[in-house]
């Protein structure tokens, strides 16, 4: 199967020169809003929304929204579940969808998956990487060395007095605190991941907890970048009242083992004895049986969260939002909450300790055990009743917006493309 970039929103990126002809980054090209050249980078996720919107797409997201608002011209290349690639072009983010088609071989081999379109990807991106491969995911970013080396091997000619040829720098943003279980759970993901953080440009993280864990993991030294949160979407509205009885909200998928809602819902039968009428609202998952279940604990309500402005509504009426995860690198719905004006509650040692640092913005529970984080939870609900609350939580994550994500992001850019001038 060929992939040709025959639609107008995967052709290569406009101003881009042809293959065996790259011009130097943005020469010749429109400024960007922080008056360096317009740059064209290429976003590289196994997955994107619709079908998947967790941390990562968000992200990526919400980065594509801001590279744009900034005068650069992003690109994605990820996978989708379809039998042709697909071009389409989505608020001002040109998205290449390529089918998986080696999914049976990879899981047979107990090899990771989501590299299943790499077979289509690799030609398409050594042909045109854009200005910077940046990756999102290990198996992306394994893809994207590979295809930094092939296109130029191609003996990329530049322009008057750049005697050598140009080299596409390489962005890995690990967006989880990996572990050794995690790295040896698939074959090649541990050397993968090694192998190509070290080739990178530059490698980022989304805390000092997920910084330690790849040091500590693979001796791999990163930046910390925080991901980006929507302040605009989420937001404070002072027309939205919270709930009239005590309301947590757990916005996470219950499905996910290391998300343990088990110990939230420990934690709330001590909470109601406390407070009879506090109420658990939880994301309802796919899973129709695990559906069921929760549904009939007492003081479990299940709610569709899937839409922004309903996770927006929810975030802004609940009086806590708790995050009992364990290898949480960061924590975007307890930042999201907190934007919201909503406490956050979660456990010491991860990586929402560092979004919720005082105790007039949530808690943190020592140990993660249901007594801990009752005691939490019970605490951060006295906040509800505070007027302030709703600005300090605010306040606390202003600078986690998407513009200053995107400034930290386009300096990391610049930085590499500098390097491999």
């Amino acid at each position: 199967m060929s992939v040709r970039p025959d639609h107008p929103a995967d052709a290569p990126h406009a101003g881009g020169a042809p293959v065996g002809s790259a011009a130097v980054p943005g020469a010749g090209g429109p400024a960007a809003a922080d008056g360096g050249p317009a740059l064209r980078p290429t976003l590289l996720n196994p997955v994107f929304w619709p079908e998947v919107r967790r941390g990562s797409e968000r992200a990526v997201r919400s980065l594509a929204d801001g590279l744009v608002a900034a005068g650069h011209k992003p690109r994605l290349v990820t996978s989708y579940a379809g039998r042709t690639p697909r071009f389409d072009a989505e608020d001002g983010l040109a998205i290449t969808r390529l089918p998986r088609v080696a999914s049976r071989y990879l899981w047979r081999t107990v090899a990771d998956d989501h590299a299943a379109h790499h077979p289509l990807a690799l030609p398409l991106l050594s042909a045109d990487p854009g200005d910077v491969l940046h990756a999102f995911y290990p198996t992306d970013a394994t893809l994207a060395v590979r295809a930094a080396a092939a296109h130029h091997a191609l003996g990329v000619i530049r322009p008057a007095g750049h005697d050598r040829p140009a080299r596409v720098p390489v962005i890995v943003s690990v967006m989880g605190p990996p572990d050794r279980v995690w790295a040896v759970a698939v074959r090649g993901r541990l050397e993968g991941l090694v192998d190509a953080a070290r080739a990178a440009d530059a490698v980022t993280t989304l805390s000092r907890f997920a910084q330690d864990r790849v040091w500590r993991t693979f001796a791999v030294r990163s930046e910390i970048v925080p991901p980006p949160v929507d302040l605009d979407a989420f937001t404070v509205d002072a027309t939205t009242e919270r709930h009239e009885d005590p309301t947590i909200l757990f916005a996470s998928d219950p499905a996910s083992g290391a998300k343990r809602i088990g110990l939230l819902l420990g934690a709330l039968r001590i909470v109601r004895a406390d407070r009879p009428t506090a109420r658990l609202l939880v994301n309802r998952p796919t899973d129709g049986p695990l559906a069921r279940d929760l549904a009939a604990v007492d003081g479990v309500e299940l709610v569709d969260l899937d839409d922004r402005s309903a996770l927006t509504d929810a975030y802004g009426r609940a009086w806590v939002t708790a995050l009992p995860s364990t290898n949480e690198a960061f924590g975007l719905v307890v930042a999201e909450s907190m934007a919201c004006g909503t406490p956050g509650v979660a456990f010491a040692g991860e990586g929402p300790a560092e979004i919720v640092t005082a105790d007039d913005v949530g808690r943190i529970a020592p140990e993660p055990t249901p007594g801990a984080l009752a005691a939490a939870v019970l605490g951060a609900l006295e906040l509800a009743a505070d007027p302030g609350t709703r600005d300090r939580c605010r306040a606390a994550v202003a600078h986690l917006g998407v513009p200053e994500h995107t400034a930290r992001t386009l300096r990391i850019y610049r930085a590499a493309l500098a390097r491999t001038a």
